[in-house]
């Protein structure tokens, strides 16, 4: 099925890979003047040229942005977004033993982004928890989440939907992935349970449904890139559109999803449909701004980097294979994907800004 990933540690240093990342369930609580963590030193010039941030020399932070500022330690790890992955990661994706690390890598490395990874125990959501943070992943929320074996949704309190309620109105961001397990067919699903609790107070709710099956829906040439269905684009098998004049939609053509939940809503704006039914969307609540997406493809390293330990790398440079020049890391935008959703979610935050060139900002 599909999976997904996150890490703890930001780094704006070049060449400062990610690590493991915090499976404890003790989050770090990140730097920005609204959450708990503290900051130490001020960003720098060059810090500011390379990401687009604006500074005032030695001594000073940039300018505030909705009370939120860039800052960096000594070691130059800088941050002005933080965000809670808050579930169990995937544990699918090609050869079904795919990691999500690539991502995890991509904010440490490129964003001015923090990631607290809550991906074994569930924390508790009060407001003193939720204030640390500027957008919340909701993943895999189960006690168990490994393979073919989800355990029990965890289950939060009517105190805790109320906290995040308040936070998103408040101005909070959410993004909640589907997706990560069974098909529906024959088993209970059991991933929609607990993101469908803390999604009460918006319009949206994921279906306990097992769209876009490749082995149902036929699709040819998936393979290529792993299985995935491709939604939207031109790809042989692809399904549905992205709409081009929503902030998800914008500038993407497709990703893949394989088993994905369909999203039930009536007033959220839909940023990617067959007709029938939506796989993206995305909404206001009060001053905050939640999204949707039926998957969790988009947070495995195949499909960022077009490499697995199952297909193989000929295939792409190959004129006479029908994979050529179409592996995942060619046909997909997935860094589109994460830029679009965690630009929009984090409404307030216009310092947070990652560097890569297939991004179209």
């Amino acid at each position: 099925m599909l999976a997904s990933l996150w890490l703890p540690v930001i780094a704006c240093s070049a060449g400062a890979g990610g690590g493991e990342g915090n499976t404890t369930g003790n989050g770090a609580g990140g730097q920005s003047s609204s959450g708990a963590g503290s900051s130490s030193s001020t960003s720098s010039d060059d810090f500011g040229d390379d990401f687009g941030l604006t500074t005032s020399g030695s001594g000073s932070t940039s300018p505030a942005d909705a009370g939120n500022q860039t800052t960096c330690d000594d070691a130059g790890n800088c941050t002005c977004i933080n965000i809670a992955s808050i579930g169990h990661e995937g544990v699918w994706g090609p050869c079904s033993s795919d990691s999500t690390t690539a991502l995890q890598n991509w904010l440490n490395t490129q964003s001015t982004a923090q990631v607290d990874n809550y991906n074994t125990e569930k924390p508790t959501l009060t407001p003193e928890f939720l204030a640390k943070y500027d957008v919340i992943l909701l993943q895999w929320m189960v006690t168990k989440g490994v393979q073919n074996d989800d355990g029990a949704p965890w289950q939060f309190t009517a105190d805790e939907v109320n906290a995040l309620k308040d936070w998103v109105n408040n101005g909070g961001g959410l993004i909640a992935l589907s997706g990560y397990q069974c098909n529906g067919q024959g088993c209970t699903v059991h991933d929609v349970t607990a993101t469908n609790q803390l999604l009460s107070f918006t319009d949206i709710q994921f279906n306990a449904n097992g769209v876009l099956d490749p082995a149902q829906n036929g699709c040819p040439n998936c393979n290529c890139w792993g299985g995935p269905v491709p939604v939207g684009g031109p790809l042989p098998g692809s399904v549905g559109t992205w709409n081009q004049d929503t902030p998800i939609g914008k500038d993407i053509q497709s990703v893949g999803a394989y088993v994905a939940r369909s999203i039930k809503s009536t007033t959220a704006i839909v940023d990617c449909t067959d007709g029938t039914n939506n796989f993206a969307v995305h909404e206001e609540v009060g001053k905050g701004r939640v999204v949707a997406y039926g998957d969790e493809w988009v947070t495995y390293s195949g499909q960022w980097l077009g490499t697995a330990s199952c297909l193989n790398p000929q295939m792409f440079t190959d004129p006479n294979s029908p994979c050529y020049q179409r592996s995942a890391a060619q046909v997909f935008q997935i860094p589109q994907f994460w830029y679009n959703a965690v630009k929009y979610a984090a409404s307030s935050v216009e310092c947070f800004t990652i560097e890569d060139p297939a991004i179209i900002k």
